[in-house]
């Protein structure tokens, strides 16, 4: 027999597990709560229930809260107040950085409680549906019950899943914050550089989005400092010393920033004489750009 579990927030997140969990079939969508009617890719599914509230939603075996981090726990706090949650009922939240102690609430009503974190960035729904199978996640449970039925969902969502303590859960969140945002942002201030040579928009994201990707590539071989190339890497200060040359301060400044955080990781490799020239023409004093 199926399983029916309602989301609350139809966002990218929501859309994607509303379209993906129905597939393995154990699991039905019962309803949702967004203040749209027919949100995003998931127009089509007119059969389900959309309501504007949470104390709205009719009995299910889960209930999924896929809002943003600052509304968890009031969100928590509403779901609490269905007056049919019960031990069975699994209420989860899919936040990597808070843990299910923003679930308190629930708990006091006797739920399980969990979360699943995918370790996947759900830029664009359509093709989050397509790609999300086969994917890591973090299950964070209070018990043995609740990480049983956090393992079946994450089963049926076609995700390989691993546990986590709460007390690792916002180390955890920082390091994959910065492997994914930040990539990003760094990415932004390469093609902002070469915003000057008037290449078509085309090209300029072929070029960084290309040469990332082959880094990536070789991170998942190779541990980072066997994996970086470069000119800081080989000790080649004049090289540094050109990117600097044809750059406004502003992006001195942020480049200065990468270059000092790429040294550190590069020093093994390096002897003290290139290591010092390389100082020398970042302008770096005990360790820190300026």
């Amino acid at each position: 027999m199926k399983k029916s579990f309602h989301i609350v927030g139809m966002g990218r997140v929501g859309q994607t597990f509303a379209a993906v969990l129905p597939k393995s079939g154990r699991w039905k969508w019962a309803a949702a709560v967004s203040r749209k009617n027919k949100p995003g890719v998931l127009a089509d599914y007119s059969a389900n229930m959309i309501v504007p509230r949470i104390q709205d939603l009719p009995p299910a075996d889960a209930v999924l809260i896929a809002t943003p981090d600052n509304v968890l726990k009031n969100t928590a706090a509403q779901v609490a107040q269905l007056p049919w949650l019960a031990n069975e009922t699994l209420v989860m939240h899919f936040s990597g950085a808070k843990t299910i102690c923003v679930l308190d609430e629930v708990v006091k009503c006797g739920a399980t409680v969990g979360s699943l974190h995918p370790v996947f960035a759900f830029a664009d729904v359509e093709k989050s549906i397509r790609e999300l199978a086969g994917n890591l996640c973090a299950l964070e449970a209070a018990d043995a019950e609740g990480m049983t039925k956090l393992h079946e969902l994450a089963e049926a969502a076609g995700l390989r899943a691993f546990e986590i303590s709460s007390q690792q859960k916002a180390r955890y969140h920082a390091a994959l914050s910065a492997a994914s945002n930040f990539s990003v942002t760094l990415a932004a201030f390469a093609q902002d550089l070469l915003a000057p040579l008037h290449f078509s928009d085309e090209l300029v994201r072929e070029l960084v989005s290309g040469l990332m990707r082959q880094s990536v590539d070789n991170l998942a071989e190779l541990p980072p400092l066997s994996a970086l190339t470069g000119p800081i890497v080989r000790g080649d200060d004049s090289t540094v010393e050109g990117h600097l040359s044809v750059m406004d301060e502003a992006e001195r400044q942020k480049y200065r920033i990468w270059a000092a955080a790429t040294l550190d990781l590069a020093r093994p490799r390096l002897g003290s004489g290139q290591i010092n020239a390389l100082e020398k023409v970042l302008n770096l004093s005990d360790g820190k750009a300026h």
